[in-house]
């Protein structure tokens, strides 16, 4: 589809964009008043990517511009409401929240955690992960989010990686009514590894169903506070690091990746306002766990730091059919950022899933992957008043890369694109020898410029690991690992892992390009596509589809989702129906996992995966296909 008409925000944006590239420091600076500073930086941009610095020489403090700064003028404010899947519900003001995360910080402060050190935490999404992540911000130390879904090898790497010897963690959890037993996996972890780890600190939830080891753990609401406590917010400098992220790649050890207590925050406030343009009366979903990004980018570092109203939402939206629409209409949510994931299980629900009054819902954000033009386009038959929109980013780069900036203006939407070049980032797509190509052509995504929000690697004091793993590839270019084009209208389009790209008869052939075609069936309602040795040699395309609801696998639907890519302009050589597809927490499908099944073949570190039964079930489908032997 492409733009024959002038649309004013479009060419806005643009040159937005080509400002921000053009003089990134002249960009960011006036960015610096998102936050408040105990002492204001001395310059915006210093170095040369990877080893740049920004906002250099400014001290302030994430938990002060999240909770301090807005005392006493919104005390009275919602800062969160929480709901779980059982309908029980909680409402926190902002005076609630400074009262909690000082009550929190205290002890941390008491169990001796100090500016620099790095405090692990497991938690739901809840309000007590709130409280902690800030308290952890408050006395100036790094923090670091782990998800229940770990292996104890896993979890036991990252707690040795990152060094932390203090861990918050909640006793329990709550996911589709099953319990997630997250203090049962610190005790595993810890007995058999050797880790950092000196004291655990369980937030018992008012449970007592686990178990205590005199010495190392204590029960949060038996050591917190009674009365009104004060923790003074610990001064740091910008480009300290504020909390770490893992990612994992094919066969290699987890990565840790690090953000600043200064760019960070103010990367993720300009994106969202860029994307949402929030306002005073908004309400704002994220539905994420915790574990992975979404979750604190939004309810620690952007969300309390606007003084905005968010929700937690602790449990698995498809636990009751309409379970997302009850909440929306409850709550009266404005915005909703999403992962992937979350949206293909509404799509599968149906027309069930969004009964109701959805009128005060204006934007539904999506993360992960992009979203198949099926599905986006069902969303937006569906919400007509409701904005779909798109923003394509990384753990390593966490302002987007491309996106649908609507909080800036109106853009045109186009189903299966990411959107287009975001301002404060800069991606080309390049050839194998680096050199940029035009419109249409296809080849790997780069990105030429740095941003506040570019992780630098834990543990990596002089780059070699970042430039040999983002910065060697392309020389020059931050290299994505994606593979893509763009249009005549500068829309970016992802068609997956460079790595995941198929070679069928000398031509090469995205698999988001095949996946997007599956997605239109009538049947279908997500779909992964991989490439698999065929008879006589080469490779041949195989399709693992997710039905939707209400539909029965039969021979006679795989032959029909066949002939509809052949008619569509597309082949898909074979057809294995799964209940679900392995994905990342944030909705990105390992279809690195699907290949290595498929070919019975070791698929390495499964760290990410968001939860390890999906490849039980999809070895079994694999085999009454006979790909596997019994």
């Amino acid at each position: 589809m492409a733009v024959n008409q002038k649309f004013y925000s479009l060419d806005r944006i643009r040159r937005i964009a080509i400002e921000a590239a053009e003089n990134p420091a002249k960009f960011w600076a006036d960015k610096v008043d998102y936050l408040t500073w105990f002492e204001r930086p001395k310059s915006i941009l210093e170095g040369k990517a990877p080893d740049v610095y920004w906002f250099r020489g400014g001290y302030l403090n994430i938990s002060y511009n999240a909770v301090d700064r807005h005392i006493p003028a919104r005390a009275n404010r919602v800062a969160f409401y929480y709901e779980n899947e059982r309908g029980d519900s909680k409402v926190i003001s902002y005076w609630d929240l400074y009262r909690e995360v000082n009550r929190a910080a205290y002890v941390l402060k008491e169990l001796g955690v100090r500016r620099g050190d790095a405090v692990s935490m497991m938690m739901p999404s809840i309000p007590e992960a709130v409280y902690f992540g800030l308290a952890v911000h408050r006395l100036g130390a790094t923090l670091v989010i782990h998800y229940a879904g770990l292996s104890e090898e896993t979890l036991a790497y990252r707690l040795q990686d990152c060094g932390s010897k203090i861990f918050v963690v909640a006793s329990k959890g709550f996911r589709a009514g099953e319990e997630v037993r997250m203090k049962d996996l610190i005790d595993r972890t810890l007995e058999k590894y050797q880790t950092p780890v000196e004291k655990v600190l369980v937030v018992s939830r008012g449970f007592s169903d686990f178990n205590i080891k005199q010495g190392r753990d204590i029960v949060y609401e038996d050591a917190a506070p009674k009365g009104k406590v004060y923790v003074e917010p610990t001064p740091v400098e910008a480009n300290e690091p504020a909390t770490i992220y893992y990612t994992s790649g094919t066969t290699g050890r987890p990565k840790g990746l690090w953000q600043s207590n200064g760019g960070y925050p103010i990367g993720l406030n300009w994106t969202f306002r860029a994307l949402f343009n929030p306002q005073d009366v908004d309400v704002w979903w994220t539905i994420s766990e915790l574990g992975w990004p979404v979750w604190p980018m939004a309810n620690l570092y952007t969300a309390p730091v606007m003084g905005l109203t968010s929700l937690l939402f602790e449990g698995f939206i498809g636990y009751k059919r309409d379970l997302f629409a009850r909440i929306i209409e409850k709550y009266y949510v404005s915005l909703i950022w999403s992962s992937t994931t979350t949206l293909y299980t509404i799509r599968s629900i149906g027309e069930e899933a969004l009964k109701g009054d959805l009128s005060s819902l204006r934007i539904i954000l999506n993360t992960g992957e992009t979203l198949n033009p099926g599905v986006a386009e069902w969303y937006i038959q569906q919400l007509p008043s409701t904005i779909i929109a798109d923003a394509y980013w990384m753990t390593e780069h966490l302002i987007p890369i491309a996106a649908t900036p609507y909080g800036l203006g109106e853009i045109p939407f186009k189903p299966g694109s990411t959107g287009i070049q975001f301002p404060g980032s800069k991606w080309l797509v390049v050839d194998d020898d680096g050199n940029p190509l035009p419109p249409g052509q296809r080849g790997y995504i780069v990105i030429a410029i740095p941003n506040p929000a570019m992780a630098k690697m834990w543990n990596d004091p002089n780059y070699e690991r970042l430039i040999k793993t983002y910065w060697s590839r392309f020389s020059g270019y931050f290299y994505t690992g994606d593979y893509g084009f763009y249009d005549n209208d500068g829309y970016l389009y992802v068609l997956g892992r460079a790595d995941d790209i198929l070679s069928i008869a000398g031509e090469r052939l995205g698999t988001m390009d095949i996946e997007g075609i599956l997605a239109r069936h009538r049947a279908v309602a997500e779909a992964a596509v991989v490439g698999v040795p065929a008879p006589g040699g080469g490779e041949k395309v195989l399709a693992f589809v997710v039905l939707k609801s209400g539909e029965i696998p039969s021979e006679t639907l795989v032959n029909d989702i066949k002939e509809f890519a052949r008619a569509s302009g597309t082949r898909v050589d074979d057809v294995v129906i799964v209940r679900r597809l392995p994905k990342t927490k944030s909705g990105k499908i390992m279809r690195r996992l699907l290949r290595a099944l498929a070919r019975n073949e070791p698929y390495g570190d499964v760290s990410t995966l968001d939860d390890i039964r999906t490849l039980d079930d999809i070895k079994a489908a694999l085999m009454e296909r006979g790909y596997i032997k019994p």
